[in-house]
């Protein structure tokens, strides 16, 4: 027996199928070269979680890549007001110090469908300098911590996560944290 559906069902099924597009995700080429998807996060007791994302040429970058340098792991989203506000401040640190081994990696959590265009917007607008990376679940789960934005991880050159600081700071409070390890 041979069931069949009525021809007035198929046309908002097709419909929203044809609006939510394929499912796949943004291509890179799209997104600002700082901009990116996590695409491998791999857990660790001893030192920050290892994260990789795909840059701008093709090729897989690790997090483990940039060892060596002291980095400000900053979990933030386009919706958050303190983020915004504490934005700016970051973008200097991470120009003031890039010479003396300062790195600054945004972790951009919004999860909306559009979200890879949201913070590729938000990134152009504000003129952010630094890596991007969107993250997952997989990745806050990781560093256990993330449930308020503002959250950000000071690294060590050797990995360890050495401070994490939940909520908004000023700059002069970043700078007291991040000048002893340089």
């Amino acid at each position: 027996m041979i069931i069949r559906k009525p021809a007035h069902l198929a046309a908002p099924i097709l419909l929203a199928v044809l609006i939510a597009g394929c499912g796949g995700e943004k291509p890179v080429s799209d997104l600002p070269s700082n901009v990116a998807q996590v695409i491998a996060v791999t857990e660790r007791a001893d030192r920050v979680p290892d994260f990789t994302w795909r840059g701008p040429d093709g090729s897989d970058v690790s997090f483990d890549q940039v060892r060596g340098k002291v980095t400000l792991v900053n979990f933030w989203a386009t919706w958050c007001a303190p983020c915004k506000k504490e934005l700016p401040d970051l973008v200097e640190l991470s120009r003031r110090y890039a010479d003396r081994g300062f790195w600054v990696v945004g972790v951009a959590t919004d999860r909306t469908p559009n979200a890879p265009e949201l913070v590729a917007d938000f990134v152009r607008k504000y003129s952010i300098p630094y890596q991007i990376v969107l993250s997952t679940q997989e990745m806050e789960d990781a560093f256990e911590n993330v449930r308020n934005m503002p959250t950000s991880f000071l690294v060590n050159g050797e990995g360890k996560i050495v401070r994490t600081m939940v909520g908004i700071r000023t700059r002069a409070q970043l700078e007291e944290a991040i000048a002893p390890l340089l």
